[in-house]
């Protein structure tokens, strides 16, 4: 009896050690190929995203730094894992769920912000489940990210992508808004992996030296707009506000008087981005080529974008001008998105592009009394 007990204890062991090698840490992340993960449990299930640390390296490493605490930040003290408990805040069917406001939504960012880093191709919004973060305009990401529940590849070039679900996309289906983010836990596989742990200091090298590759494609592309109104819009005069035209059609009379309500059309491009575009009826809002549709604008008031807007004000009735307006008069940081049309892809004009205006004043007529 004791030999038969003796005999069968080598069995049970291996069994047990079987049992606790399965429950260990090390392994339940060998399900995962080389690469670092971000397992994201929330009330609606767990969520697995795969961060791309090689291409997206200082976005990872924020994100990663923000999810384990180990990068600094106003919103909670040092060492705090910045993702658990915070809220899906923002969710639009068919286009992202958005979280990363810390505090209970008290904290909107970190504290900082760092620039984009676009990886094209290769790292787009093309399908649903691509992680990407959200910002207030170019160069301004934080802590807040979100995940795409659709192709909404008219992002592309605007904000970074940097991950993707491969696991749980019934639970990002599912999340509605104020849905909770119970932890996010950080995978490493791979000694490249095990090797990647951003700090507040590795972090800020990586933001110093990003910023200046920002001012010096900043510098390349204003350089790139003065050749362009230079060689191709030639005897351009300058107007108010950076603003500069020329006059293709003398128009009758004089300009309209503030309070006046101008009806004209216009066929714009974005020349270094290679759009075109039209006005339509809905404000004079652009949209894809096509006829240009006229559009009444009342003086003074605000209606497509403060330059155009001011140049249509100088115009006389029957004059055709070539108007060029700078990022900063037109759309600015923000860019423009035109409503979503079924079946047809967004028409967007991305933050900070130079564009050129073909306009016509049908008409001018006094303001009302």
């Amino acid at each position: 009896m004791t030999q038969a007990v003796n005999r069968a204890l080598p069995a049970i062991l291996l069994a047990l050690l079987g049992l606790v090698a399965a429950a260990s840490p090390s392994c339940r992340t060998a399900k995962y190929p080389e690469g670092i993960y971000a397992e994201v449990a929330t009330n609606k299930g767990p969520i697995v995203l795969k961060l791309e640390f090689e291409s997206a390296p200082m976005t990872v490493a924020n994100f990663v730094g923000l999810a384990e605490g180990t990068i600094d930040n106003t919103a909670l003290s040092s060492g705090r894992p910045f993702f658990d408990g915070t809220k899906w805040h923002r969710v639009v069917p068919g286009h992202v769920i958005q979280c990363g406001m810390a505090a209970g939504g008290k904290a909107e960012g970190p504290g900082y912000e760092f620039p984009n880093e676009i990886v094209l191709p290769g790292l787009d919004h093309g399908r649903a489940g691509m992680v990407g973060m959200a910002n207030g305009g170019p160069n301004t990401n934080g802590s807040q990210w979100y995940i795409t529940l659709g192709d909404r590849s008219y992002l592309d070039g605007d904000y970074t992508v940097f991950g993707s679900v491969i696991a749980g996309m019934a639970a990002v289906m599912s999340i509605v808004q104020d849905d909770l983010i119970e932890s996010v836990k950080i995978v490493r596989v791979g000694k490249k992996a095990r090797a990647f742990r951003p700090t507040t200091a590795s972090f800020k090298a990586m933001v110093v030296e990003a910023k200046a590759r920002v001012v010096k494609a900043d510098a390349e592309k204003k350089a790139r707009e003065e050749e362009f109104v230079r060689t191709v819009i030639p005897g351009a005069v300058p107007d108010q506000n950076g603003i500069s035209f020329v006059i293709v059609k003398e128009g009758q009379g004089r300009p309209a008087e503030p309070g006046a309500i101008v009806r004209a059309s216009y066929a714009g491009k974005a020349p270094l981005a290679g759009k075109t575009f039209v006005s339509t009826a809905d404000e004079g809002k652009p949209y894809w080529g096509g006829t240009p549709e006229p559009f009444e604008l009342t003086v003074g008031k605000p209606c497509v974008n403060p330059g155009l807007d001011a140049a249509i004000a100088r115009m006389k009735k029957g004059e055709n001008r070539l108007v060029i307006v700078p990022a900063s008069q037109g759309y600015g940081t923000s860019g423009f998105y035109a409503r979503q049309k079924p079946g047809e892809k967004r028409f967007v004009i991305s933050p900070n592009t130079l564009l050129v205006y073909e306009v016509d004043v049908l008409d001018i007529r006094p303001p009302k009394k």
